[in-house]
């Protein structure tokens, strides 16, 4: 591409990363919808950023540069926003959809996860420890879950998750500290992740 001995790239994501050809005038995008629906508060910003982020791949020489995505849901606020490359428009209306479901930043959140090679135990540990953050944090503290994970078995063990969230850092903290000291068989593993970056 930059020799300009080839015309066209077909990549994945990997392609918008940091990459400047002069030469592209027009950049197509097959179905972020896939991204835009996975169960995670941040997947709207997600795609948003990676659209963006792929747009300007196109039109960076002299030439202006167009940008086609081929999508099922075209009235996706992800979508609606790239259109006109309206970042603060998509950031003022992620943050009202965040606010009023009082997720980040308008809320700390704290994910514990449970896996284990019997389906069973790691669901009873879970529902134990969804239990002693319940009592512990009160009505400060929300308690979503126990859950399967969105992946519920990797690598032969399953997996469940409890998600925490309120405003006072230090009562969730406490209902994290209340939750880790559920009994756990020999085989299960528990790891307590404050700010979660992931669902998955």
């Amino acid at each position: 591409m930059h020799q300009r001995e080839i015309d066209i790239l077909v990549g994945t994501q990997m392609v918008t990363k940091g990459h400047d050809f002069g030469g592209v005038t027009l950049v197509g995008v097959l179905q972020p919808d896939q991204g835009m629906h996975l169960p995670d508060f941040r997947a709207a910003e997600r795609t948003f950023q990676l659209l963006e982020q792929v747009a300007g791949r196109a039109g960076r020489g002299d030439r202006p540069g167009r940008i086609v995505v081929q999508t099922y849901c075209p009235e996706h606020p992800a979508i609606q926003f790239l259109r006109n490359h309206d970042y603060e428009g998509f950031v003022r209306d992620e943050l009202a959809r965040r606010e009023s479901a009082s997720y980040p930043p308008f809320s700390r959140m704290i994910a514990l996860r449970l896996d284990g090679r019997h389906e069973a135990s790691v669901r009873a540990a879970a529902t134990d420890a969804a239990a002693r953050a319940r009592a512990q944090g009160g009505a400060a503290v929300q308690v979503l879950g126990p859950a399967e994970a969105p992946i519920a078995r990797l690598r032969g063990r399953s997996r469940y998750q409890i998600w925490l969230a309120g405003t006072d850092r230090g009562k969730l903290l406490a209902a994290a500290r209340a939750a880790a000291q559920v009994t756990l068989p020999r085989d299960l593993r528990l790891a307590i992740d404050v700010d979660p970056q992931s669902v998955l």
